[in-house]
């Protein structure tokens, strides 16, 4: 059997269970309608009676018990009935006869209730209105004791009318829309459902990626309009598809390339785009791709940025960020971007922390240079001062002076000497310019050690190389030999050891040089600030030595250009290691 068959024989059953669920669904939905509607009947009830009492018992508590009785005899309404009742069951008003001829109603099943203190709703046969009333019967205080009894009731005639009349409509309406709904489906399972299988399982495909998917369109028929919406939806989908993504690309590539962090916040803080530059910046996960503001570091641009909301003003400022107990300068730009009903807050940071430690750097070496210049100068200017004042005709007067000349000459001169020498290294650094070759790293050790070698005979001081391992080097020979120059005069000069010795030594692809005394030592406190400029220990014993206090910065340049760097360590009173650890390049080989 065809499967076109087997769904034709199967349909007068599926047709069968369609109709008694129908018929279930309409029989619980009346149930439903009728209970519903009690219910809302008996609030209905309730809420009046409690409006009523709301007017009555102001009244009762000034003893005014006929105006009450009155208002509740003159309440007009079709649909209920109100009676108040005193505490022996004697009926005082009621609006839909004479209280006179009614019966005591203090056996009432409600108004007991009511008498007991509790609000209540009771449905029975009314022996006055020979009906089915529904009865809402509440309490009225007088002081401390409930003296009164307000009830209000309403037919149920009336209720059964519209509640039959809605049974029967929906009865109608349920067998009218079950008779078009097996029609409609009858059409659908012959006519439809195939072809719009087979659209859904095009459509599923897009949806999934495969955008060159391609819609099978029916020749004709209902389906035949929607394949064909549907294919136009889908080739206006690829083009939309294909420019987000060279957009999305297009922006990337701008935002990635730029040395500016670019956040793009909402109002609640959460981050909706941010860049790689920003990632750096903020200590982002590289698996995290959600960011809130709040979590950023900086109470101040959490402030601006909240604040931008508020006034939709521009946000231009510095502020400053502590980022793993590193403090930070960022100049932050920014304003609110207007999209359909959403705003947000773009942002652009630009980090000055660098270049605010190079203007100190820069106001500092100043400084430094020009305190360092003076004392030469200052010395030069004296003695030249001397000597035009006659001490040049006193023959032990002007050699003196004149040796003075010849030494603050000397110490300006080496000065000089260095600032250039770091300026030179700088400069090399920013343009990249080394002028590197190969060259017996080993062979400059024993050079330099050499030429150290008169000082350290004279000061009673033994230069040993303890280890030169073989070791050939990509760099610039001549100034990995001044660096070693500086680091075995200062031990000469400063150490106070009586031995020094010096090694090479090459661990996997780095070259370390060490230069080790045994003297003195550096105090803990000097240690991390003693590779700055003009830097000294003791001012007075360096300008002693004739120390212009750039030696061992030369070293920490030299160092970086070889892309390695110095670094000390050092006890007091047991001496001090410097080491220089230098990458070794592969065209060294």
């Amino acid at each position: 059997m065809k499967t076109r068959d087997r769904v034709l024989f199967a349909f007068p059953l599926i047709l069968s269970a369609i109709v008694v669920a129908v018929a279930g669904l309409l029989f619980w939905s009346t149930s439903r309608f009728e209970s519903a509607y009690l219910e809302e009947e008996k609030r209905d009830v309730a809420l009046l009676t409690k409006t009523v009492a709301d007017v009555i018992q102001p009244l009762l508590k000034k003893n005014l018990t006929a105006e009450a009785a009155t208002y509740c005899e003159t309440f007009h309404s079709e649909d209920c009935r109100i009676t108040l009742i005193d505490s022996s069951g004697k009926v005082l008003a009621d609006s839909d006869g004479n209280e006179k001829i009614l019966d005591n109603h203090a056996d009432r099943e409600e108004v007991r209730r009511a008498f007991a203190g509790t609000p209540n709703v009771n449905t029975r046969f009314s022996a006055t209105t020979h009906a089915w009333m529904i009865y809402y019967a509440m309490p009225v205080k007088i002081g401390e004791k409930n003296n009164f009894v307000l009830r209000l009731a309403i037919s149920n005639r009336e209720i059964d009318k519209m509640i039959s009349a809605a049974k029967l409509n929906t009865w109608l309406s349920g067998i009218l829309g079950v008779s078009a709904a097996l029609i409609i489906a009858f059409y659908i399972l012959i006519r439809v459902r195939r072809p719009l299988v087979r659209l859904q399982e095009s459509t599923l495909k897009i949806s999934r990626g495969d955008t060159g998917e391609k819609i099978e369109i029916p020749e004709k028929g209902i389906v035949r309009d929607i394949a064909l919406s549907v294919s136009r939806m889908a080739e206006q989908l690829r083009r939309q598809i294909s420019q987000i993504t060279a957009e999305r690309n297009e922006r990337e590539f701008l935002f990635s390339s730029l040395s500016e962090a670019v956040l793009l916040v909402a109002r609640d803080g959460n981050v909706l785009f941010f860049n790689k530059e920003a990632r750096k910046l903020f200590g982002i996960p590289e698996t995290n791709a959600n960011f809130n503001l709040s979590r950023c570091g900086s109470p101040a641009l959490i402030r601006r940025s909240y604040q931008a909301f508020t006034d939709n003003n521009p946000v231009e400022c510095e502020i400053a960020l502590t980022t793993a107990g590193t403090e930070r300068t960022l100049f932050v730009r920014g304003g609110i971007v207007n999209s359909d009903d959403t705003h947000s807050l773009l942002l652009a940071i630009t980090d000055l922390t660098n270049l605010r430690r190079l203007e100190s750097f820069r106001s500092d070496f100043i400084a430094n240079v020009s305190h360092e210049i003076k004392t030469p100068l200052t010395s030069i200017l004296s003695a030249v001062e001397s000597l035009q004042d006659g001490a040049l005709r006193e023959p032990a007067h002007a050699e003196k002076f004149l040796t003075i000349l010849s030494q603050q000459s000397e110490r300006l001169n080496l000065l000089v000497q260095d600032i250039l020498s770091l300026a030179a290294l700088e400069q090399r650094q920013i343009n990249g310019e080394k002028n590197l070759a190969r060259f017996h790293l080993d062979s400059s050790v024993e050079n330099a050690v050499n030429l150290c070698r008169e000082n350290a005979e004279h000061a009673h001081i033994d230069l040993r190389i303890v280890k030169n391992v073989p070791v050939n080097f990509y760099g610039d020979c001549r100034l990995l030999e001044q660096a070693l120059i500086n680091l075995i005069e200062n031990a000469i000069k400063y150490s106070g050891s009586s031995q020094i010795d010096i090694s090479l030594e090459r661990d996997a692809d780095a070259a370390i040089i060490t230069i080790r005394d045994y003297g003195v030592g550096i105090p803990e406190e000097h240690q991390a600030r003693i590779f700055e400029r003009f830097y000294r220990i003791d001012k007075a014993h360096s300008r002693a030595h004739g120390g212009t206090g750039l030696g061992l910065a030369i070293v920490k340049h030299i160092a970086q250009l070889h892309n390695g760097t110095a670094s000390l360590e050092s006890v007091p009173a047991k001496g001090s290691s410097f080491k220089l650890t230098l990458p070794i390049d592969s065209r060294a080989a």
